[in-house]
């Protein structure tokens, strides 16, 4: 995890709110920002330029983030959502939620693969990622900025689930032991050869269904002569 000093965001107290005041704001370069959390609701402002930067040297969503206001205030927070403009990525909003010193927190963090499956190497299989991200609880001190997971021995019709995450001191994975991460299947190839034969199988089965009225029908044609 990155040192708190080196994610320490300047932020400053905005009384104007809506949507005319959040407009000026980015006009000049500023982003409108919300902090809150259990009894509190802050409207701030950060510098674009600075907040970029900072994001740069940081875990993106995952890294926890120390706001100093002018008159003192020193609170911990993390990103709980960050809106941008779909055509010129410039962020439009920040939603931060209050993390309390010493108390345990809930985020989600990246899974980063590292190595190369066994069954990609050797058998042409594909690794399938069913999750980018995982759910964990830790203190503020242990939030880590990513957890690897090793795929070396992943074998073709093999996954990776939450339960074999390696274990990080002081963090522990909430969500559903047996919820699958990464899988390796079969190759494209094997695919395109496995959907012809499922094809094929349905135009004969097809064919048969159709002669098998045809013969039906026949026979009642007769026994109606």
């Amino acid at each position: 995890m990155s040192e708190l000093n080196d994610l320490t965001l300047k932020v400053s107290s905005r009384k104007e709110v809506g949507r005319q005041a959040c407009k000026k704001l980015r006009a000049a370069g500023v982003i409108p920002v919300v902090y809150y959390g259990k009894d509190i609701n802050k409207p701030y402002s950060v510098e674009e330029r600075d907040f970029r930067k900072l994001m740069r040297n940081s875990a993106g969503s995952a890294a926890l983030f120390r706001l100093q206001s002018a008159d003192g205030e020193d609170e911990l927070a993390l990103i709980k959502e960050l809106q941008r403009h779909p055509l010129t990525d410039s962020i439009l909003h920040i939603d931060f939620i209050q993390v309390t010193r010493g108390q345990e927190l809930q985020t989600k963090i990246p899974v980063v693969i590292v190595g190369e499956a066994v069954g990609v190497k050797t058998s042409g299989g594909i690794l399938e990622a069913s999750m980018n991200e995982v759910e964990i609880r830790c203190r503020p001190s242990a939030l880590p900025s990513s957890v690897e997971l090793d795929v070396s021995d992943l074998d073709l019709g093999d996954n990776l689930q939450v339960s074999d995450l390696p274990q990080i001191e002081g963090v522990s994975y909430p969500s559903e032991p047996t919820q699958v991460l990464v899988a390796c299947v079969g190759s494209a190839s094997g695919r395109a050869a496995a959907e012809d034969e499922e094809e094929i199988s349905e135009e004969e089965g097809a064919e048969e269904s159709t002669e098998e009225n045809e013969g039906e029908t026949g026979g009642s044609e007769e026994s109606e002569g």
